[in-house]
């Protein structure tokens, strides 16, 4: 025997250790060799996957020379085989070694094959999957185990006498095979599937099932021949297809399966039948036995089925006139087939697919071309009805049919173009300009167009369709167009590459894509778009680049963003480097990688604009080769990025800084170890010198991001410092650290002490990533945490357990998770247990401690859970105990079985007592405000006691006294704060219950394990207990967590192996259903949407295995629809209940498409429910109808409902929903009816909202029975509805329901039947004519447009006084503005002078009657309206309409006039002075006075140019002003204010001859700095930065700015740099910039506000006099003081936060301001030193002062030549040295007691910080010498957890 076999390779690459086999075969009898023996047991017990690899080598070398030992083997193996799966390396290795044991006995090795696979096929133990083996290798690779052998040149008599004998047996074994495959499907669906005892179990059964249902089918085909000529199997196959055919219809088979299965049938008829599968198509769809009683899908799959076994050139043979081919067809577009089921669309699309393949395949031969040129004519009903299910299908929901449909739509343009070249281009051409005109309608369109482009050409299109670019590229800004837009593009510019040349191309695609690029694009694959292109034509780069590096010039942000994209694709290429690099000189220090200059790279990365910054930095860190090495520059640019952007607010741009940061990090770990691999070939020296780049580069970078996790940071800086620090972690330090030498980093107590403090951070976040960090570093480097250390954390963590603050108890979960590994602080714990506990692990010892802790509390509560709620709240314990259980091992419980047992039990008991405590709360009718007890001097006591430990203490004020003499507010402040208390107690108890529950469910295991935790009783009482709680828990927080742990046990218990257990969701479920029927039930809450009982079926529902076929949902839709339909539930709760948990039902995305058949009914319930005379039935019913809105129509892209971004094709709508069809054309009569007879119907309301959420259908009469022109009477019946709401959403319905083709004819019956009598009927009418008219007045033809004109114009008495009612009256006016402004009616017509007429007469009039009268206001407005419009043509008549409209007495009209003279850019003097007179005290209204104020500052500056506001009269206009913002107390006016009087301020400042207005100046600063501070809005905080940057560029130059003047606005510059809007930041630093600008003469840029503070600094301290540097120690040591909290605060939110900044950084501006002051200091001489400092600013930013002490100072106004109020150094020293020292005490007092589980440390250590760095800025100058600040520093020295930021404040105090 040939030893090739040794060697071959085994499919699937290397051998893992996972692939190991466990097989249980016979053994050899005991004569065998010893080497067979040896093989086997190798085989069956392997050590290694290698060595059952070696034992078939050996068995199959075994077998070479003995027929017996040949026998044996054979046997091993093909039995191995039999327990292998597909695509297993063993069973591959085996099947490529048995051929050459085959070879050396043919006969022997071919008897012994069948032998073992007939066993197989026929063994009494029904082993199904052993079965399932064998008829795969039966038929695999054609037999390929039996296969016929190859000639040998020395025997070829012998080799036909085996192939021959191998036939012969595979005859008479067919029937054997054939009653072992229907034994097989038999078994497999009747005892396999039905009958699986999981969920895990019976998908194996399924998969099982389905390689069989493939192997038989490919077995029949085989054997086909022999099969069909044997009578006697026909009753056996008969019987097979029964079997089949039970699977098929059957509900629960997935539908991969039932594509098999319609396979498997297509076979077996043609068996039967000879053929025939014409007969067979008919007998499907017509439900002739056998095949009555399929399902849709089913029939599909037969379909399907018949395409796959049918031959391509046999399906357009001509048979009876018709072809199989278009049977095929036409019966998969059959109406009936058009169903709302995800399933049915995906088969139908799917089988339509194969049938354009087929088709394909068929054109090959040429009589199929002749036969299809007459069935697939263009203008065949085949075809179109063919496109129109495309058009239907493309839009579907589901993504796979939209695919698909393209790709059905490109195979059948191939098919036509092929058919009919020549007319196929002008086909297509048509398709095309029908979908072009209406791109955005819907959105398949661009796909459909962009698949005909090839055929059209794109130069065609852009012929007929110039805009078409400009209109595509500007859908890329739309989220919901931008990725069709794309694609259509994309073919476009692929297209037209082939078209014309390369210039032309280049000058049409480069320049609009360059051209029409903005910002907002780029999130929606403009970037994949532009590769694309450049690829499509590689030339096009340079030329790209080049243009886009001129316009950097102008450092626009879209153009650097795309100039950096062009670099980035450049980069991965070759060519294009290579060309660059000859093109300049590769040491260009100037150019980076010789392609683009370093000069737009730092501008870039300092862009204020982040998608700049972040494009740029992205090219740094990116290479297309992962060894390339950043170099130095590259080092110096990144770290300084990551300096000024680290703080960005935006999480897409934090996490792209992550992502870049992570393949910088990849390219370093990988670029390291290939240098170091290099160093054998290369200089030892030069590799060594890269290497200690990169070591410094890491280091550097390391220091910084544990330097931006330190106190005073905010969250951003944090957060992302700590994302790199893992990234750090994951890939330097634990892949290349000993390379770099770097090791050391993590090592440092200082870095450990800095995670240690991270968490107790506010964000759940950044604790974890702190946790993962501190895990990662070696064991061996905790010496470091000392016993002291370990034992503060422990008391730390106690203390932290029982706070009643949330975050607090947080933490102290994570530090108990990190104790855990600490084996010195397990002991400290286990030491402080009871005595006779002996618990084994870290986690044992913990959960023990953290158990008596919460048995303490829970002893409390017993006594006053009020009490307990301030002093000792239960949830922080149970919190840390649900997180030490979380992950917990298998291991572990194993080892101490016992002991996990008792404990789980007496978490179960504690839990279930928490939970009875705290029930009376959250199940209480109002849970919100409810607090046991009533005013009694004990329950004051109690009240004053729980405010002092829960509030009190943490804030460190004074005793909280109450009694009965306190007063009211304080009294029902101490309630309010107490019942809030009390109910955060008690929801976030059951939060914690019902997680530790839902864990210990979900990870222990369960009966019948061996090792069960938990028993069925246990498992049981828990399910009681989720429904207990969710039956009848009011608080909304309780319940939702609640459904969190429930939802975790429906999950575990679905998948369990006990059918007890399996059995308990399903049983739960229908305890709540019969709850629910029972009216009876008080346990259930009807009010709050029913609180958590939809949250019951919803869990159970949404965990529902799939292949159970979805039982329980459809028993359960059953049943809740019923109750939601019946009349004999009307009004009761039980209806309320089901409406309720059908809203939930609907918006589960869980069941996705599983509640799609039930939508219609379900629409139906709701809409009948709108009828009910209980209002609480009716809100259900109303909620309800929303949920299945969004369900049907998606979520809303716009607020607008009816907008057309939110509407479906009624088409589409109506195929998916047929039912509702005839539904709501009955509704809408009953409702018009009603409507007549003058009643109230609220179910029109639901009713016209569906139809006014579908858009016109285009294929409406021409593929289905719908006609919304059947709508019509009735809707527009409901337009004359007395209820305004009602004609509005008619009005808007009716849009739908006519075709531009009926428009003329529906305008002039609504206009006949206008009349004064009912003026209902007249407004409805007005209002449809209003929408029709703007929906499709550009659609209609110009003789229409007259006819229809000349129609409305008969009703223009309506818009006139003729009409007394002024609700029509105003719609009137609204029709003609409307009519007038699209030019609709000529200028001249008479109709408009006498509306305009009527209309100034309307504003004009000071008749008191009529301005009382309803609706007046309205009406007045619309008439402005009109007449504003018409001040267009009659320019003549517009001053004196403007004029009376201002003048107007209603404010509508008013604001009317203002808002059209505000878009205006010319204005009369008249109307000016107009407005000043009305801007001093004449106007009132806030809109009207915001108005006047902002087109005042438009035009301010032209009408003093024009001597309208003559030069004098602008500073008391300023003063006025001045006098407005200090005196306005309504917000929304004071932006607008601003605004105006910083316009004022800048014209002032820019007059010729220079205007001295210091002291209006100084007033007008002063008001506007006011407004700068965090508590006012943002819009106000953007005007004061808006005004500083206009007056900036005045500061050295003219002479009413002074220098306090620009210190006042330097301090507000500094506050608005740190603003928490980025718009603000923003703003300011451009206003910093012009400054820069003019007094460096800079060049202009475009900086990011981070990079601006320290510029501002630089300049304050570059003044140079003490007034100058007073403001930088003030900056220093200014911060924003933390309000106290108590009973005189307003707020009784009692954990409300207020306006509050999170952007700002307390210590970053101290620590600048210092290092400017020290640069300031240092310009000074050593004999110079300033010898004073103002005073009055700086006293009271010190802590050690008094408040009353400072709020006397501030009030004092020293003079300026005071020498009273100047301070010298060594006097400020002295204060500084004081305020540390009392700083220090305070801190020392907050922490003595733990490590940091006080409120306000932070914040302490943060001022400490902002000292020290002052400090250290003026003592390296003056030197002096503090016992005090040694103390302090020998203090801090000692501190317990001394991380990053208190050694750099103890190295600056040092």
């Amino acid at each position: 025997m040939s030893s090739i076999h040794m060697d071959l390779p085994i499919k699937g690459g290397k051998v893992r250790k996972s692939h190991m086999e466990k097989l249980i075969v016979d053994p050899p009898p005991d004569d065998a060799k010893e080497v067979i023996k040896e093989a086997f047991n190798d085989l069956i017990a392997p050590r290694s996957p290698q060595q059952q690899v070696c034992a078939v080598e050996k068995l199959v070398a075994a077998a070479s020379g003995c027929e017996e030992s040949a026998k044996m083997c054979i046997k091993v193996l093909v039995s191995a085989l039999l327990q292998l799966q597909p695509k297993v390396q063993l069973r591959n290795k085996i099947m490529k070694s048995l051929p050459f044991i085959g070879e050396e006995f043919p006969e022997c090795y071919l008897e012994t094959v069948m032998n073992v696979l007939m066993c197989a096929l026929t063994y009494d133990n029904n082993n199904l999957s052993v079965l399932v083996q064998a008829i795969s290798l039966l038929v695999e690779d054609s037999g390929a185990l039996l296969s016929k052998y190859r000639q040998r040149e020395d025997n070829k008599d012998q080799t036909d006498e085996l192939n021959e004998t191998r036939e012969n047996i595979l005859i008479e074994l067919h029937p054997r095979i054939v009653q072992a495959i229907l034994k097989g499907i038999t078994l497999f669906w009747s005892r396999g599937f039905k009958e699986a005892s999981s969920s895990i179990e019976a998908c194996a059964v399924l998969q099982q099932m389905q390689q069989l249902m493939k192997s038989t089918t490919m077995y029949l085909q085989q054997h086909h021949t022999h099969l069909s000529q044997t009578a006697a199997l026909s009753p056996t196959v008969s019987e097979l297809l029964y079997a089949v055919l039970s699977v098929v219809r059957h509900s629960s088979c997935p539908l991969d399966l039932r594509i098999n299965c319609g396979q498997l049938l297509v076979v077996i008829h043609c068996i039967l039948s000879q053929g025939m599968l014409g007969q067979l198509v008919q007998h499907v769809m017509t439900g002739e036995k056998p095949y009555n009683d399929l399902t849709s899908v089913a029939q599909l799959a037969l379909i399907n089925g018949i395409l796959c076994v049918t031959p391509s050139k046999e399906l357009y043979i001509t048979n009876d006139e018709t072809f199989l081919g278009v049977q095929v067809l036409q019966a998969v577009l059959t109406p009936v087939l058009h169903s709302n089921d995800g399933s049915i669309a995906v088969s139908t699309i799917r089988v339509i697919y194969q049938w354009t393949l087929r088709t394909l395949e068929a054109l090959q031969f040429p009589y199929s071309v002749k036969e299809l040129k007459r069935v697939l004519k263009f203008s065949s009903p085949l075809v179109s009805s063919l496109l129109d299910y495309f058009w239907l299908a493309w839009d579907h929901f589901l993504d796979s049919v939209k695919h698909t449909t393209k790709e059905c739509f490109m195979n059948l343009v191939k098919i036509l173009q092929f058919i009919d070249l020549e007319n196929s281009k002008l086909y297509f051409l048509n398709v095309c300009k029908m979908f072009l005109n209406q791109l955005s309608s819907r959105k398949y369109r661009c796909s459909a167009v962009s698949c005909m482009v090839p055929v059209v050409g794109t130069q065609t299109l852009l012929k007929l369709y110039p805009n078409l670019l400009h209109e595509l590229l500007n859908y890329m800004k739309d989220p919901a167009m931008a990725s069709h837009a794309a694609e259509l593009l994309e073919a476009l510019f692929t297209q037209h590459e082939k078209e014309v040349l390369p210039e032309d191309w280049q000058s049409i695609w480069l320049n609009i894509f360059i051209d029409s690029f903005s910002k907002e694009m780029q999130t929606f694959g403009y970037e994949l778009l532009f590769k694309k292109l450049l690829a499509t034509s590689p030339e096009s780069l340079d030329n790209a680049v080049a243009r886009l590096v001129q316009c950097s010039e102008n450092p626009v942000s879209e153009k650097l963003c795309l100039l950096i994209m062009c670099v980035k694709i450049g980069r991965c290429s070759p060519h294009w480097l290579k060309n660059n690099h000859s093109k300049y000189n590769g040491n260009d220090s100037s150019l980076w990688k010789c392609v683009l200059p370093n000069r737009i790279i730092e501008l870039c990365l300092s862009h204020k604009e982040e998608s700049v910054q972040t494009a740029a930095f992205s090219l740094l860190c990116e290479s297309p080769r992962s060894t390339e090495l950043p170099e130095k520059y590259e080092h110096h640019l990144i770290i300084d990025y990551f300096t000024y952007s680290i703080t960005t607010q935006s999480p897409s741009y934090r996490q792209h800084m992550v992502k870049s940061t992570k393949k910088l990090l990849l390219r370093i770990k990988e670029g390291s170890v290939a240098m170091i691999k290099l160093r054998k070939s290369q200089d030892i020296h030069s590799v060594d010198a890269v290497i200690n780049e990169q070591r410094l580069f890491c280091t550097k970078l390391f220091t910084m991001m544990v330097e931006n996790i330190n106190c005073g940071a905010n969250n951003a800086r944090r957060g992302t410092a700590l994302l790199i620090l893992q990234l750090f972690h994951e890939i330097i330090l634990g892949n290349c650290g000993d390379i770099l030498g770097l090791t050391h980093l993590c090592h440092d107590h200082v870095y450990i002490d800095t995670l240690l403090w991270v968490l107790n951070d506010s964000f759940e976040t950044n604790k974890s990533i702190a946790l993962r960090l501190l895990f990662s570093v070696s064991e061996d480097n905790w010496e470091s945490i000392y016993s002291v250390k370990l034992f503060s954390l422990l008391r730390a963590a106690s203390s932290l357990a029982s706070s009643c603050k949330p975050p607090e108890s947080l933490s102290a979960a994570y530090l108990f998770k990190f104790l855990s590994k600490q084996s010195e602080a397990v002991k400290m714990i286990e030491d402080r247990l009871p005595q006779g506990i002996n618990p084994q692990s870290s986690r044992e010892i913990l959960c023990i401690y953290i158990m008596e802790s919460l048995e303490k509390e829970v002893k409390s509560a017993r006594e006053s859970l009020l009490m307990a709620a301030a002093s000792g709240p239960m949830y922080g314990n149970l919190l840390c105990l649900k997180v030490l259980l979380s992950d917990i091992t298998e291991p572990e419980l194993i080892n101490s079985l016992d002991f996990w047992i008792q404990l789980v039990q007496r978490v179960l008991k504690i839990c279930y007592t928490v939970s009875e405590l705290v029930a009376p709360v959250v199940r209480n009718s109002s849970p919100e405000g409810h607090l046991p007890m009533d005013l009694n001097p004990e329950s004051l006591a109690a009240l004053s006691a729980t405010l002092q430990a829960s509030l009190g203490n943490q804030q460190l004020q004074g005793d909280i006294m109450l009694s009965q003499d306190s007063k009211c507010d304080e009294l029902v402040k101490a309630q309010a704060v107490s019942a809030q208390m009390l109910l955060l107690c008690a929801w976030r108890c059951i939060k914690e219950v019902s997680l530790i529950l839902g864990d210990l469910i979900q990870q222990l295991p369960l009966f019948p394990s061996a090792h069960a935790v938990l028993t069925i009783e246990n498992v049981i009482a828990i399910g009681q207990y989720f429904l207990t709680q969710l039956s009848e828990t009011k608080h909304r927080g309780a319940f939702e967590q609640s459904y969190i742990g429930f939802s975790r046990v429906c999950e575990r218990l679905w998948q369990c192996e006990e059918e007890q257990l399996r059995k308990l969701p399903e049983m739960w479920l229908r305890e709540v259903l019969t709850s629910i029927q029972d009216n009876d039930d008080t346990r259930l809450c009807a009010t709050r949407r029913s609180a958590g009982v939809p949250f019951i079926v919803q869990a159970v529902l949404s965990s529902e295995p799939s292949v159970r076929g979805a039982v329980c949902l459809k028993n359960t839709m059953k049943i809740l629809l019923h109750l939601a339909e019946e009349s004999q539930y009307d009004g009761t709760d039980s209806r309320i209940h089901a409406f309720n948990i059908l809203r939930a039902i609907y918006r589960d995305t869980r069941l996705g498409d599983r509640v799609i058949p039930y939508v219609s009914t379900g629409v139906k319930a709701a809409i009948r429910g709108y009828k009910s005379t209980s209002w609480a039935e009716r809100n259900s019913a109303a909620l309800l109808f929303s949920a299945l809105v969004t369900r049907m129509f998606g979520v809303k892209q716009t607020q607008d409902d009816l907008n057309h971004k939110n509407a479906m094709s009624a088409l589409v709508f109506f195929r998916r929903y047929p039912d509702l069809f005839e539904f709501l054309k009955d509704e809408l009569k009953i409702g018009a009816a009603g409507v007549k007879e003058k009643k109230f119907v609220p179910a029109l309301f639901p009713s016209l909202l569906l139809l006014a959420r579908l858009s016109p259908a285009p294929l409406e009469g021409r593929t289905s029975t719908v006609s919304l022109s059947s709508f019509t009477p009735a809707v527009l019946q409901c337009a004359a509805s007395s209820v305004l709401q009602l004609r509005d959403l008619a009005s808007h319905a009716i849009i739908t329901l006519v075709p531009p083709s009926h428009l003329h004819q529906v305008v002039n019956q609504l206009c006949k039947e206008a009349c004064l009598m009912d003026q209902n009927k007249l407004h409805g009418i007005l209002l449809c004519l209003l929408k029709l008219l703007k929906s499709y007045s550009s659609n209609i033809s110009s003789a229409e447009k007259n006819s229809v004109m000349m129609n409305i114009s008969v009703i223009s008495w309506a818009a006139t006084e003729s009409n007394p009612c002024l609700v029509t009256r105003g719609s009137a006016l609204e029709l003609f503005t409307f009519l007038f402004t699209r030019c609709l009616i000529p200028k001249t017509s008479l109709v408009l002078k006498s509306i305009c007429l009527a209309s100034f007469s309307l504003v004009s009039s000071d008749d008191l009657v009529s301005a009382t009268m309803p609706w007046s206001a309205l009406c007045q407005r619309q008439a402005a309206q009109f007449l504003l419009h018409w001040c267009h043509s009659e320019k003549s008549e517009a001053i004196n309409i403007i004029s009376t409209l201002i003048s107007s007495k209603s404010y509508e009209v008013r604001l009317s006039a203002l808002e059209h003279i505000a878009n205006q850019s010319n204005h009369s003097e008249l109307i000016i002075r107009q407005l000043l007179e009305r801007m001093s005290d004449i106007e009132i209204h806030p809109e009207c006075l915001i108005q006047i104020y902002k087109i005042m500052s438009k035009t301010v500056c032209l009408q003093v140019k024009n001597n309208v506001i003559q030069r004098e009269c602008l500073t008391p206009l300023l003063q006025h002003v001045t006098s407005q913002a200090k005196e306005e107390s309504r917000v929304e006016i004071i932006p607008a204010l601003l605004q105006f009087g910083s316009t004022i301020v800048s014209v002032l400042l820019s007059l010729k001859p220079v205007v001295d207005f210091k002291h209006a100046l100084n007033q007008w600063l002063e008001a506007a700095l006011s407004y700068s501070t965090s508590e006012h809005s943002s819009d106000s905080r953007l005007m004061v930065a808006e005004g500083i940057s206009s007056i900036m560029p005045f500061f050295s130059s003219h002479p009413s700015i002074s220098e306090g003047t620009i210190l006042e606005v330097y301090e507000s510059v500094v506050t608005l740099l740190q603003d928490d809007c980025d718009a603000v930041r923003n703003s300011v630093a451009y206003g910093v910039q012009k400054l820069l600008v003019d007094q460096q003469h800079q060049s202009q840029c475009s900086l990011q506000s981070t990079r601006i503070l320290s510029k501002v600094c630089d300049v304050i301290g570059s003044i140079g006099t003490p007034e100058a540097l007073t403001l930088l120690v003030k900056l220093t040591l200014k911060d924003d003081l933390p309000q106290s909290f108590g009973l005189t605060q307003d707020d009784d939110r009692v954990f409300d936060k207020g306006e509050m900044n999170i952007y700002s950084e307390d210590i970053l501006v101290g620590r600048t301001a210092a290092k400017s002051l020290s640069g300031a200091l240092a310009s000074w001489s050593s004999c110079t030193i300033p010898p004073v400092l103002l005073r009055s600013p700086i006293i009271p930013s010190l802590c050690a002062l008094p408040p009353a002490q400072k709020e006397i100072i501030l009030a004092k106004k020293p003079a300026d030549d005071d020498d009273s109020t100047f301070l010298s150094i060594i006097s400020f020293l002295n204060l500084l040295e004081h305020d540390i020292s009392y700083i220090y005490e305070e801190i020392s007092a907050l922490t003595d007691t733990s490590v940091y589980c006080v409120k306000n440390l932070d914040l302490w250590l943060v001022k400490l910080g902002c000292r020290s760095a002052l400090w250290r800025a003026i003592t390296q100058y003056y030197n002096t010498k503090s016992d005090v600040i040694t103390s302090v520093v020998a203090g801090l020295n000692n501190s317990i957890i001394k991380g990053q930021f208190l050694c750099e404040i103890i190295d600056e105090l040092s």
